[in-house]
């Protein structure tokens, strides 16, 4: 059975989640490990003014969000997306003190999603050190893609590439192709290398007379190699 996990991220008008409201929530998923093209992001009309703060780290503005839907217009929608499926966030509490907030003002109960909180695994595995998405894409050597501000489903995608590296050790199978919704960089060095290097099978099964002497001489030897068990 297919295991599906959810990136999420949010934006918010400032930090408390008390009286601060949410003005982006952004998610991508992982099927058994591999970003799919399916993702959920919605920006919201939170009906209070933006601290100024926070809009310096994000960049939206009230004047951007109106016309945008309210949160409790998009809340059965967010919930059919996450189901009962794993979140994974970075600094969950904070992600899901606000959802669960706007949710209870919306007349739905709190997600009751298994989640996981990636700074935990961070801190694991670099124990006092910085450990917050930009500095963890740069020890893992994950292509920071952000610009100047940040945005929910952009960062649920470079955290979907963090969190893969920290419990893997993998990159991910990227299949996002949609490049008006996230702008992301494509590693243009791989292809090159692959390009470069890469030598058909049938070259590689194909060796000329000097290759096979060689190959023979050094099989000579050996004591008892194991290529004269090949045949």
């Amino acid at each position: 059975m297919e295991k599906r996990k959810l990136i999420l991220d949010t934006e918010t008008t400032g930090l408390d989640f008390e009286n601060d409201r949410l003005i982006e929530i952004g998610i991508v998923e992982l099927i058994d490990n591999v970003l799919t093209q399916r993702y959920f992001h919605e920006y919201i009309d939170p009906q209070i003014d933006i601290n100024l703060n926070a809009q310096k780290i994000h960049g939206i503005s009230n004047e951007f969000l109106i016309g945008k839907p309210t949160f409790d217009n998009v809340a059965k929608k967010f919930l059919e997306f996450v189901k009962d499926d794993t979140i994974i966030i970075h600094n969950a509490e904070f992600d899901i003190s606000f959802i669960n907030k706007e949710l209870q003002n919306s007349g739905y109960d709190n997600i009751k999603n298994p989640v996981v909180d990636t700074i935990k695994i961070a801190k694991k595995e670099f124990p006092g050190q910085t450990v917050n998405l930009d500095s963890l894409c740069k020890k893992l050597g994950v292509i920071n893609t952000r610009q100047n501000f940040h945005g929910a489903l952009l960062d649920a995608t470079l955290l979907s590439k963090v969190y893969l590296k920290l419990t893997t050790g993998k990159q991910e199978n990227l299949n996002l192709s949609d490049n008006k919704l996230i702008n992301l960089n494509k590693n243009k060095e791989t292809e090159l290398f692959r390009k470069k290097f890469s030598v058909p099978r049938e070259k590689l099964m194909c060796l000329s007379d000097h290759e096979k002497k060689q190959h023979e001489s050094f099989i000579n030897e050996m004591a008892k190699p194991l290529w004269n068990n090949i045949k």
